[in-house]
């Protein structure tokens, strides 16, 4: 019995190694290691207030990208994925990258016109932060439409090394310039990480993007992306707001800027817990694209890496109570200690939420993306009730355990609109 189970365990390592899955995982865990590293010495040197500013503001940067993009990286790699033609592909990926670079732009000059007003903060740093801060609207949004072109079209090995090696060289640039500069610093490098990954993307294809293509109609283009790009922004940006409004809620409700970048500097932890399965998805999402006529035959891909999913995510998370606490204590001397407590209860949370990974993967590559908007509703509204109550009666420490039951909340409302998809 144990021999057949580790030959069965033998087999999937095989075969996730065959479709790119450890080239893909040592890419994301190098760049993951350096850029907590990275992280960690930042923390080193600003002090917690600024952490709690850098946290803020990139949840905000996370919420407002996915509005200005307007879904179309995803609308990529769900049409690219589909076995088309090379002309095809370059249509496709072509007119989101323009789409994407005019949403951008236009959403980035609103959201100057509503920093003018105060609107994000009342916090003096942050409003002259923005700025900077929301310029990867339009970089990054761009970056991210390369990326799923790489995905879709399975040149996985491809993407691995544009993000490694652009993302080491903006880690020391974060570096240097925050140790030179401070917070101001951070966010110059943290542009110019994202425009050189833009200007290298560029240079990847630059061959493919000089081929002239007969038939390229924008206006003809735009409702082919538009009906998976909608649903996939409303279910991202729901996401978003489901997923960080612990963050959003402490920066109006709460005035305590130590206290909350202690629990910034927490939540910035679990990021590590989140690499292997979001790279279990990363790979599994174009063959579930390719595998959406055979019920058979996607549900065969679905369980392999399922499995794999549960194991990583329980493997992590188990070591992480353990070792994580003491070692922080270590590093900074007691610098971090308050934000232990808020970890160990946001890192259960988080890991939780992992497990929905494969079933929202599985659900947009369906083309049931719609299902994944309507989980990330009701998780939003589940949490929009919660949250406040959490916070009013325990402060910070109740937005952490909220954590909990929302992560379940969303884990079995996933699960339902999973078994939907597959009955449709």
């Amino acid at each position: 019995m144990i021999n057949t189970r580790f030959s069965k365990l033998i087999t999937l390592v095989r075969y996730v190694n065959d479709k790119g899955f450890f080239h893909l995982l040592s890419a994301n865990f190098l760049i993951q290691v350096v850029a907590f590293a990275s992280q960690l010495f930042v923390a080193g040197i600003l002090s917690p207030e600024d952490i709690g500013r850098i946290k803020i503001i990139q949840i905000f940067l996370s919420v407002f990208s996915i509005i200005a993009g307007l879904g179309f990286n995803a609308s990529t790699l769900k049409l690219c994925s589909e076995n088309r033609t090379k002309i095809e592909e370059q249509r496709i990926f072509r007119s989101a990258v323009i789409f994407t670079i005019s949403s951008t732009l236009i959403l980035y000059v609103i959201v100057l016109i509503l920093n003018a007003f105060n609107i994000f903060s009342a916090d003096k740093l942050i409003k002259w932060l923005i700025p900077i801060g929301m310029f990867p609207l339009i970089s990054n949004s761009v970056f991210m439409v390369f990326i799923s072109y790489f995905q879709a079209t399975k040149k996985i090995k491809l993407m691995s090394r544009l993000t490694m090696g652009n993302k080491i060289i903006s880690i020391g640039a974060i570096i240097l310039l925050t140790y030179w500069l401070g917070i101001k610093g951070y966010y110059f490098a943290y542009n110019l990480s994202f425009i050189l990954m833009v200007f290298v993307s560029f240079r990847m294809l630059r061959r493919d993007l000089s081929t002239q293509i007969t038939g390229f109609n924008l206006k003809s283009l735009f409702p082919v992306h538009w009906q998976y790009a909608r649903s996939s922004m409303f279910a991202n940006l729901l996401a978003e707001l489901s997923a960080y409004i612990d963050i959003l809620l402490i920066n109006y409700l709460i005035t305590d800027r130590p206290s909350i970048g202690q629990y910034s500097f927490a939540l910035t932890l679990t990021v590590a817990l989140r690499i292997i399965p979001a790279t279990v998805q990363q790979i599994a999402t174009p063959y579930f694209s390719g595998h959406s006529h055979s019920k058979v035959d996607f549900l065969k891909v679905f369980r392999k890496y399922n499995k794999l999913l549960y194991l990583v995510v329980f493997g992590t998370l188990i070591p992480a109570l353990f070792i994580v606490p003491p070692a922080i204590s270590f590093i900074f001397a007691g610098k971090y200690d308050a934000a232990m407590p808020y970890f160990m209860i946001l890192a259960t949370g988080w890991s939780i939420r992992q497990l929905t990974q494969l079933q929202s993967g599985a659900i947009f590559g369906l083309g049931k993306i719609k299902f994944n908007a309507y989980t990330a509703l009701f998780s939003l509204a589940f949490n929009v009730i919660i949250y406040p109550v959490f916070i009013y009666f325990w402060g910070i420490k109740g937005a952490a355990f909220a954590n909990i039951p929302s992560a379940l909340f969303i884990l079995v409302v996933s699960y339902l609109y999973f078994r939907k998809a597959l009955k449709e």
